[in-house]
């Protein structure tokens, strides 16, 4: 098979298994995205590898990151107490010791680099599934729809780029990605938002349209940073997990920057009920 239609079929098996997974229900969800976020997190170790011979704690940050992902699908999905997350503070002070006992003159950006792991990576992934919680009860509604706004910016990029792409955008960074392509992402963002609107009536009509325009925003941010990352590490893709498509965080790059700020903008949205 060609490239493209491995890609293609990749895609579309990729997509069921995130759209199945929050129709059967939280937990489902909750440990698939576990699994992303292990696999990302061992990622973004590797890439930093690649700069200056950092070596950042790949076992200590899978750890404390998968805790971080469960404390919260806890708290979120059983009512736990959220004083659970103190828990992570001893573990942080033992990563602490255990680097800067060493005397490396590097440990305490790699313990940077670690600790940026769980921003990067952990929480995103823990709050896509919180993000099912965010009414107060259990509702796909809203992550589904996140995705699909998703990835209707990069199918609207891809597209209008290919259609009509002249002026580059970032050359330094991403020569593929231009202008027009920024925009017909956009364009598609927004359009996706508001027929969201027609099937899901958990949110009004502008709040998914505002919902799409943070994603398309926000979203070509983050796709911009990885590419930042893989470029100053001399790799193409941060891995090798989904064929044709790269590693997870080549999969999730846009969600990683665009969905923490679609989590306040709702907190602020719901806070008013």
């Amino acid at each position: 098979m060609s490239n493209l239609t491995v890609r293609a079929i990749a895609g579309v098996l990729f997509s069921a298994a995130v759209v199945a997974s929050f129709m059967l229900g939280p937990w489902f969800a909750g440990f698939l995205f576990l699994f992303f976020s292990v696999i990302g997190v061992h990622e973004l170790y590797k890439l930093s590898s690649h700069l200056g011979g950092y070596k950042p704690s790949e076992f200590a940050g899978i750890v404390i990151g998968s805790l971080i992902h469960l404390i919260t699908l806890f708290v979120i999905f059983e009512n736990g107490s959220s004083s659970l997350f103190w828990i992570l503070l001893p573990l942080f002070i033992l990563l602490l010791a255990a680097d800067l006992i060493k005397l490396n003159p590097k440990a305490l950006i790699n313990i940077a680099i670690t600790s940026f792991g769980w921003c990067y990576v952990s929480i995103p992934f823990a709050l896509i599934v919180a993000l099912s919680m965010i009414t107060g009860q259990y509702s796909y509604e809203l992550p589904i729809g996140f995705f699909l706004i998703l990835w209707a910016n990069d199918t609207g990029a891809y597209l209008t780029g290919k259609a009509f792409g002249k002026r580059k955008l970032y050359l330094s960074v991403s020569p593929n990605k231009t202008w027009e392509g920024l925009f017909g992402g956009v364009l598609l963002s927004i359009l996706v938002g508001w027929g969201l609107s027609e099937i899901f009536d958990v949110l009004e009509p502008k709040h998914w349209i505002m919902i799409g325009l943070i994603v398309a925003v926000f979203g070509n941010i983050g796709d911009l940073f990885e590419s930042h990352l893989k470029r100053t590490s001399g790799v193409k893709d941060s891995g090798t997990i989904i064929p044709g498509h790269g590693g997870v965080l080549d999969r999730f790059d846009g969600m990683l920057f665009s969905l923490p700020i679609v989590w306040v903008y709702l907190q602020f949205i719901f806070a008013q009920f």
